[in-house]
């Protein structure tokens, strides 16, 4: 392979040779149309992670019989340099950032409750910045005739209650007023279910090995015969561990099963769950292999 041609030329030319659509490519590697584009056109930027990129090359390759190193090289050489962070494209071309529409399709649980949360925060501040001049208006003044008289009583708790507002809003340090614990527990509540996603950062037991969850005993071990990405999940789809595994190097891992795996070079990587060897083969896809262990 030339320098002067990249890995989606080189198998759009082959692809085209064989006569070959895209859509039999796709259907063929059970990729979606848009990724099979993207490799014929080294729009890089709109796949995934670059060990994701080398699987889906490596398995376009088989299929369509040519060198699938001579592909993964040509990758490297244009820009694929292995890493996550950083990474750089072709003539200048950098990742797309992520905007409020990806973190809706994400995670639209967090971002609507936080929109809810400063809707209700909003409702909050007006009414505080509206109730004082309430409470400087006069009372409704005692009719004669029974009728007035429950006019009268009925206005009494409302003054002294707003009368209450203020000397809490006047003694900073006064215990809170039933009117002001709703107020203030209504965002707090809001922003409840934020906080509870919040994951403490990974530590190492005794052993070496890196603590993905508070507690268990289990334990997940890599060894890498060649560049691969690791995600592991929990049941609820929360993100346990995310990074590249190195050639020639080793990880492990402990935690609380189950553990959602992704490996983006499954072939690569020997795995190990509780000191048991486990097969991948029957996981992978394309070089990718997902797979639950624990459950």
């Amino acid at each position: 392979m030339s320098d002067a041609t990249g890995p989606g030329a080189t198998v759009l030319a082959r692809r085209e040779a064989l006569g070959l659509t895209r859509q039999d490519v796709a259907d063929s590697l059970n990729l979606s149309l848009r990724v099979v584009e993207a490799i014929e056109t080294e729009n890089w930027q709109q796949l995934p992670a670059p060990a994701f990129i080398r699987g889906y090359l490596r398995a376009y390759a088989k299929l369509l019989e040519i060198d699938g190193e001579s592909l993964t090289g040509g990758f490297d050489a244009h820009g694929g340099d292995g890493r996550t962070q950083g990474f750089r494209m072709v003539g200048g071309v950098e990742p797309r950032k992520r905007g409020v529409g990806d973190l809706l399709q994400k995670h639209p649980g967090a971002v609507l409750s936080g929109a809810v949360a400063l809707v209700i925060c909003g409702v909050v501040v007006v009414l505080m910045a509206v109730w004082p001049q309430h409470a400087k208006s006069p009372p409704p003044v005692a009719q004669s005739g029974a009728g007035d008289a429950g006019v009268q009583r009925a206005a009494v708790p409302v003054a002294t209650k707003l009368s209450t507002v203020e000397a809490a809003a006047a003694a900073p340090n006064a215990a809170a007023t039933p009117a002001e614990a709703v107020a203030t527990s209504i965002p707090a509540a809001a922003n409840a279910p934020a906080q509870a996603t919040v994951r403490p950062a990974s530590t190492k037991d005794p052993s070496g090995a890196r603590r993905i969850t508070p507690t268990g005993d289990d334990r997940l071990s890599f060894v890498f015969a060649d560049d691969c990405w690791v995600e592991v999940k929990d049941a609820q789809g929360g993100s346990l561990f995310s990074d590249l595994g190195k050639s020639g190097g080793t990880l492990e891992l402990i935690g609380h099963p189950p553990f959602h795996i992704v490996l983006g070079n499954a072939p690569a990587v020997t795995l190990s769950f509780n000191s048991e060897r486990v097969t991948l083969a029957p996981h992978t896809r394309n070089n990718v292999g997902t797979l639950v262990l624990g459950q």
